[in-house]
């Protein structure tokens, strides 16, 4: 589900404060300016894409549910280190060299498929990408949770692969497929590398409940098209507790070593979320700090949200309010620093504007940006930062 935390300026001058005052793993910060050479702004269209001096000064888009408007749902960085920008309502956006091995980006889009379903998950499989499809029952009207169901959801596409040689989109895995009887629709799903879990909600004797499964490819991902035939993937009932543990936050003190390094210099008293994933790999995990889980008041606790990214050469993370941490070397160049964290701020977005997921391809960092209001999204966009010039100061 989105998130939206509230912070405050005093926090994100924290995040700075922190990252440079660390006694170990000392951070050097830079802020990037509004204008500057180092970087792009664009923001969406029902189309596409267009270039933007700043994201106020893009087209304006009225606040919609987060779930039924254009926004980045989510991003990555692939094994073959190019990078691919879910974008709800719209497509795929994929970050990879031209000819001139330059990155641009290329917008992957299929109207039909995207027009009236909400696209998230972007996971990997054999270093192929893959995506869901849903409808939420709470703001999308063609959402069926009827006994009866709805005859056009078996056809309904679920699973989508991505083709980044022709430019489109395959359903492999449909409604029909996961055969939810009674209607019913998916409000969240995760992959563990395995199989997919993922929790229903559906009317059954005039009252909504929910049911959870697990199910996999009968062969494997790679092998599905849409013209797969029966029992191409087996589904098994499970429990909300499993389901509930993959996708719940854990401690912060549980998450990754090199996460945990990375963001050393924030004080573990210090409040935060990151949502943590694997270059090229599966669901993501959520970790937390600077409160108990178990604590009555933890719903009511002020966090400011990150996304991090950890691949074979480097690690990133970029916190909502821009403060981006980065540890490694970047495709072609060496390791920075000498293997010390660095730090800088993105540009300063105004006021109920955030920063979210990112991918990071060659040396060309994408970041989702959109003006945000508790559950509903207005302008978004992305933006491109040259990290060449940024951590290795070239020209």
């Amino acid at each position: 589900m989105k998130q939206n935390f509230l912070f405050t300026a005093a926090v994100s001058a924290s995040l700075l404060i922190f990252a440079g005052c660390s006694k170990q793993n000392k951070a050097t910060i830079s802020q990037i300016p509004e204008n500057t050479k180092h970087h792009s702004w664009y923001f969406f269209t029902e189309d596409g894409f267009e270039q933007t001096s700043l994201p106020q000064q893009s087209g304006i888009s009225s606040l919609n549910p987060w779930t039924e408007t254009l926004r980045a749902s989510d991003a990555n960085t692939a094994a073959d280190k190019s990078g691919y920008m879910l974008v709800n309502r719209l497509g795929v956006i994929h970050f990879a060299k031209n000819e001139s091995q330059q990155v641009q980006p290329v917008l992957i889009q299929d109207y039909e498929l995207f027009s009236n379903s909400t696209a998230s998950n972007l996971i990997f499989d054999n270093e192929n990408p893959y995506f869901t499809l849903s409808r939420s029952s709470f703001f999308n009207k063609e959402a069926s949770l009827s006994e009866k169901g709805n005859a056009q959801d078996s056809n309904r596409p679920f699973l989508v692969r991505i083709s980044q040689e022709l430019k489109a989109f395959y359903p492999i895995v449909t409604y029909g497929d996961l055969r939810l009887s009674g209607g019913g629709e998916i409000t969240g799903t995760f992959f563990d590398g395995n199989s997919f879990f993922a929790s229903i909600k559906k009317i059954k004797n005039s009252k909504t409940e929910f049911t959870y499964i697990n199910f996999s490819a009968t062969s494997s991902l790679e092998s599905l098209s849409p013209f797969t035939k029966d029992e191409k993937i087996t589904i098994q009932e499970t429990s909300e507790e499993n389901y509930r543990l993959l996708n719940s936050p854990k401690k912060f003190s549980d998450s990754p070593k090199r996460l945990r390094s990375l963001l050393s210099s924030i004080p573990q008293t210090f409040s935060f979320s990151v949502e943590c994933k694997n270059s090229g790999g599966t669901s993501p995990k959520t970790f937390i700090s600077g409160y108990d889980l178990g604590s009555e008041n933890a719903e009511n606790s002020f966090l400011i949200n990150a996304h991090a990214i950890i691949a074979d050469d480097w690690i990133c993370a970029v916190f909502s309010d821009g403060t981006t941490y980065f540890n490694g070397a970047l495709d072609g160049k060496p390791i920075l620093n000498n293997g010390k964290n660095a730090a800088f701020r993105l540009p300063k977005l105004p006021q109920n504007y955030i920063y979210g997921p990112f991918c990071i391809s060659g040396t060309t960092l994408a970041v989702a940006w959109e003006e945000s209001d508790f559950y509903k999204t207005g302008r978004s966009g992305f933006l491109t930062v040259d990290l060449k010039k940024v951590l290795y100061n070239e020209k």
